[in-house]
Formats: structure tokens, C-alpha cells, sequence
């Protein structure tokens, strides 16, 4: 048995020395009992303080019972899978010799002492050397987005399957129950990234390199950090049941900090209300029905994402401040020019709002318009853009109800229900549920959180209180506004030379990476090409293929272009892996010749986007 456990402590000490570290220093449990099943391997039982025992593994045959339970599990379609308790691990080896090498197994125990007792009676010698099988022990709930981050992109494209060793869990229903619940969290959260991701790449960079002098020369929220500490602050988002109380926020102008999404800046302005920010993460063209050029307040600054439109950023000349972006061309200017300052997962720009106050050192954060739900049929209060667009939209035949209607529909597939704040069902979506669970994790601490918004669902953490109670309990102080004290704050940065070179040392990587491709192209697929050589080409492309990530960070750009071409050539490559030795050669030849032909075109129109992009910068900063 030991012999087990030290071989198995060797393996985990150079996969995870922690978990190793752990294990060692953890006893044994009395309150585990191993004997041996009939069929002559160890099963393992817990004796309870009243003295009943209960089989964890089968007494008969654990190994049969295991694989059995994996056989209704696993399939060969599938990429990740998610083994919710251990035990003895019997499940886990017979998961491990079903899955094919590309793909990802994470497991998730309790109990240390537990993986102990695996560990010591099982060889899990194949198990710890596979880099794709990640073990986590007592990990705390809330830890589980943060852990799943390095997954994300393949939880988020392939999905996953969990197995839930049920004698396992029911040793703790409750930690277990938030274990599965964090995960299903975190990857509803995943693929939400990921969605925007694959609808937007390509819009975000063309954004970016549009803004690109605005992102070098504007001040980051780095610099304005508790500007407003303990002053009370009302966020207004744009959902449908503002209406019902915008005409309040009249009477709390001057004696509160007003921060606005961008969707309630007009219905904000059209109540003769001025508020002191305006934040816009958007990268839509039509974002920019928000802003009506002749009623922007002078006196109004623009908190923006580096992917927002230029015609939007452009508008506010000085007063704006740009908050630091995790695309990755975006990330390259900032971390060649100057740092901006990050003020953390921006989901949705209400997020953003939320995250700027609490940034600013605002106390209490009054919310407004918050609903997180559709009201009948709609998402927006009245005079918002998007309420308008339909108005806009509206024919002889058809009325704005019939357009809202139309709208609700396509959320049909995402749908789901919720409690709202006078404790009736309301009609929300996966993506707003997302999004109200990221709110809960963020309001924490002594940050005092109240929901004014009159409406939609219940916001965990949150206080619920009408916005008249809350405008006359907190907005005490008169002249509340942004004064010289925070224009002093604000640096302009200076322009950067070393930016220059970069852009020109980046240039000569694209190009060297373009002369590459269109020797390849010319050499295998020119238009007079008579016959190719399918299988050379392959071998080329992949010999090109690993030259290329070497660079990661010039690599790391063109997959934030192309997200989707990246991503078909990986979900590619991994269905011809699976079938690998079912399919004839010719057959596997042919399919990844096709894989590497669209991939290499793709390549090109990233590559050629990225140096006019670039060139454009050098341009301007020259």
C-alpha cells in the first residue's frame, strides 16, 4: 500500500506540490474504514458518530461499479469532464483510460484525508503524469471561477460533462451543492465572454486601431482612484422600470454623485438631469444614438473601453478616461505606452458602472434601473437608444408592442425565471442571471449597496429601497460635483517613443509572418497549380503552425482578431485526432488539408488587417 502512496506523492509533488504538501501533512481518518470486496480490491465505508457505516464503493466489485457509471458518461463527442468527488478513484482511472490525450479532466474533493486513502490504493501513475488532469482539494466555493479561468475558452467552446460520485457527495451535500453551482456559474460566464468574444473580435481591434491615439493619450481611472471617497452615488442603468422613478433623480442633482450607462444618458437628459459620468464599453456604431452631440453636457466625462467607437470617444475631447482592456491589442498599446488602471470584470457596462463608484471610494451605491429582467415584453426604459431603434422600426402594419414582442422572442432559448423584489416570477435570461451573480460576488465587505430600482429581480447583497427613501436618508450634502481638487488629479500622459519602436519592431514580425504564408500559398495552392501535394502541405503548415505561437505575444494578437478561425482550427484538429485511427488515411489526409487551406487564408486576412492597422498608428504618432 505504501508503496503506492510514495510513488503517487513523486508524481503529484511535480504536478501540484501543494496538493502534495497537503497530502503529507494530513492523518488518517478512523472514520474511514478500507476492507476488501469480494472481488478482491479494496472498498472503502464510513463508520457515522452513531455508529452506522456506510459503503462508499460497492462491496461486491468497486472497479465494475465504476466502470459501469463511466459508460453512461463518458463519450467520444465530448472534451472536458468535471469528476465532482473521488473516493478511491476508481472512477477517475477508468475516466482517464476511456478519454482521448486533448482531453481535460478536473477533479473536486473535500476531504484531503480522502485523496490520501486513494492515493494510497490505487495506482494513479498514467493519471499524474497527464498535464490535461487538474486536482483541487477543499477548495473554497468562491475560488472556482478564478481556478477555472485557465479553462475557459475550452469550457466555454466545448461545455462539459460532470460525473457526481453521489455516496461521495452526500458526505456533504452542502459544499458539494456549491461546488456544482460555482461551476455552472462560472461557465455560463465563460461562454458569455466567449460569445462576445467570437460576435466582436474583429470589431473591438478595428475599434481599438481607430482609438489608438485617443487609448495613449487619455488619462486611466488609475489616477482618480477615491477621488470621491465615502460620497454617496447613484448608478442609472437603462432597464424598463426607471420610468417609474427618473423624475426623482431631478431633486438629488448636486447633493449625489450621478453615474450613467450609456443607454440612460438620454432618457436622463430628456428629464433635464445632468449626471457627472457617463460610462461606455459598447463597440457598436449604434452605441452612438446615445450621445446627441448638441445635448452633451459640457461638463460631462466619458469613462470608456478602449473598443468603443472613435465617434463616440471623440466627442469629449479631454474629458475622458479610459479604463484598461483585456483584448489583447488593447493590452499590447497600454503595456507599450503607459498603464491605465483596471477596475475588473466588465460584463456588461452596468458592471462597469457599479465597479467605477466603488473604485472612486463612493458610499452608499445607490442603484437605478437595475432590473436584470425583461417588464412584459421589454428590457429598456422609454427614451433609451434601443427603445427608439424599435420606434424607428415601427411600419403601418405593426406597432411598438408587436416590435417588443418580436425582440422577447429571440431570448427565447436562454430564457429562464426569477424571483422578483415583491416576490413574484419574473421573465429573465441566462445572461442577466450571469450577470446578477457577478454583481453578488462583487458587493462585499463594507461596500453599502442599495437597489432603488423599483423593479426586476432581487440582487443577493444588495439592500431594497425606494429611491425617494434613499435620496432623503443619503444625499445629505450640497454641491456634490467634480471640482479642480479631481481635475488636479487627472495626468494626461505623454506621448511615447519607445511606442514608436515597438510598433515598427511589431511590424517587422507581421511582416516576415506575410512573406511566410504567400510562400507557402504560392508553393502549394496557386491558382496553376495542377496537382498538390495534400500531405507536404499538411506537414508545412503544422511545422509553420508551431514557428508561429512560438512568438506568443505577436501569436496572442492575431487570435484576438480571429478568434473564430483559431477556434475552428483547434475544434478541427481535435474531432481528426478522435477519429484518427477509425478513419483510412486518405480520408484524414483530406480533412486536415481542407482544415489547413480556409486556416491559412484566414491567417493572411489577419495578418495583412493587423500591419494597416499598425501602420496606421506609426502614422499618426510619427
Amino acid at each position: 500500500m505504501q508503496d503506492f502512496l510514495k510513488n503517487n506523492l513523486s508524481l503529484l509533488g511535480h504536478k501540484s506540490p501543494e496538493l502534495c504538501s497537503l497530502i503529507k501533512k494530513t492523518p488518517n481518518d478512523s472514520q474511514y474504514n478500507i476492507t476488501i470486496s469480494k472481488s478482491g480490491i479494496p472498498t472503502l465505508s464510513k463508520i457515522f458518530p452513531n455508529g452506522i457505516e456506510k459503503f462508499l464503493h460497492s462491496k461486491y466489485d468497486p472497479l465494475k461499479e465504476a466502470t459501469q457509471f463511466i459508460d453512461t458518461k463518458y463519450s467520444n463527442e465530448e472534451s472536458n469532464y468535471i469528476l465532482i468527488g473521488l473516493g478511491l478513484g476508481y472512477h477517475l482511472n477508468d475516466l482517464h483510460k476511456k478519454v482521448s490525450p486533448q482531453d481535460q479532466i478536473i477533479i473536486f474533493e473535500k476531504d484531503p484525508a480522502l485523496v490520501r486513502l486513494a492515493l494510497s490504493h490505487n495506482n494513479f501513475s498514467d493519471v499524474l503524469r497527464n498535464p490535461k488532469v487538474s486536482i483541487y482539494v477543499d477548495v473554497n466555493p468562491k475560488k472556482i471561477e478564478k481556478i477555472l479561468y485557465e479553462h475557459r475558452s475550452n469550457l466555454s467552446i466545448n461545455g462539459y460533462t460532470p460525473i457526481i460520485i453521489k455516496p461521495i457527495i452526500e458526505l456533504d451535500n452542502k459544499y458539494y451543492t456549491q461546488i456544482n453551482l460555482a461551476i455552472e456559474q462560472a461557465h455560463q460566464k465563460f461562454k458569455l465572454d466567449v460569445n462576445t468574444q467570437a460576435a466582436f473580435s474583429q470589431k473591438f481591434y478595428k475599434n481599438i486601431f481607430n482609438n489608438g491615439l485617443s487609448i495613449i493619450e487619455s488619462p486611466g481611472v488609475l489616477t482618480i482612484k477615491d477621488t470621491f471617497k465615502n460620497i454617496p452615488a447613484l448608478v442609472v442603468s437603462a432597464g424598463p422600470s426607471l420610468d417609474k422613478n427618473i423624475g426623482l433623480i431631478r431633486s438629488s442633482e448636486n447633493r449625489i454623485l450621478i453615474v450613467t450607462v450609456a443607454t440612460a444618458l438620454q432618457p436622463l437628459l430628456k428629464n433635464n438631469i445632468k449626471p457627472d459620468f457617463v460610462v461606455c464599453i459598447d463597440p457598436n456604431e449604434d452605441t452612438l444614438r446615445s450621445f446627441d452631440i448638441n445635448k452633451i453636457p459640457k461638463d460631462l466625462w466619458l469613462i470608456y473601453d478602449p473598443c468603443i467607437p472613435s465617434s463616440i470617444s471623440s466627442l469629449f475631447n479631454k474629458r475622458k478616461i479610459i479604463i484598461e482592456s483585456k483584448i489583447e491589442l488593447a493590452k499590447w498599446i497600454t503595456d507599450h505606452s503607459s498603464k491605465k488602471g483596471d477596475l475588473g470584470e466588465m460584463s456588461s457596462v452596468a458592471h462597469s458602472a457599479f465597479y467605477l463608484t466603488r473604485y472612486l471610494g463612493c458610499k452608499p451605491i445607490i442603484l437605478a434601473g437595475q432590473d436584470l429582467s425583461f417588464e412584459g415584453f421589454r428590457m429598456h426604459c422609454t427614451d433609451s437608444f434601443y427603445n427608439q431603434a424599435n420606434q424607428d422600426n415601427i411600419q403601418t402594419d405593426q406597432t411598438l408592442k408587436m416590435l417588443q414582442r418580436i425582440k422577447h422572442r429571440r431570448f427565447a432559448q436562454s430564457m429562464t425565471s426569477a424571483l422578483d423584489l415583491f416576490d413574484n416570477y419574473s421573465i429573465t435570461t441566462k445572461a442577466m442571471e450571469t450577470y446578477k451573480y457577478q454583481l453578488k460576488k462583487e458587493i462585499r465587505g463594507n461596500i453599502s449597496v442599495l437597489n432603488a430600482t423599483e423593479g426586476g429581480v432581487n440582487i443577493p447583497g444588495a439592500t431594497n429601497i425606494s429611491l425617494k427613501e434613499a435620496i432623503n436618508k443619503h444625499c445629505l450634502q450640497n454641491e456634490i460635483h467634480i471640482d479642480t481638487s479631481f481635475l488636479k488629479k487627472i495626468k494626461h500622459p505623454e506621448k511615447y517613443k519607445s511606442l514608436l519602436t515597438s510598433i515598427r519592431t511589431q511590424l517587422d514580425k507581421i511582416e516576415k509572418i506575410d512573406q511566410a504564408t504567400i510562400q507557402i500559398k504560392n508553393k502549394y495552392l496557386a491558382v496553376n497549380k495542377q496537382k498538390v501535394d495534400k500531405r507536404k502541405f499538411i506537414i508545412e503548415m503544422e511545422s509553420f503552425y508551431l514557428n508561429l505561437i512560438k512568438d506568443k505575444k505577436t501569436i496572442a494578437l492575431m487570435q484576438g482578431y480571429d478568434y473564430i478561425g483559431f477556434v475552428e482550427w483547434n475544434q478541427t484538429t481535435k474531432k481528426i485526432n478522435k477519429l484518427l485511427n477509425k478513419l483510412p488515411e486518405v480520408d484524414s489526409v483530406e480533412k486536415k488539408f481542407i482544415r489547413d487551406r480556409l486556416f491559412i487564408n484566414r491567417l493572411s486576412n489577419t495578418i495583412s488587417f493587423l500591419y494597416f492597422g499598425f501602420k496606421k498608428l506609426e502614422n499618426e504618432l510619427s
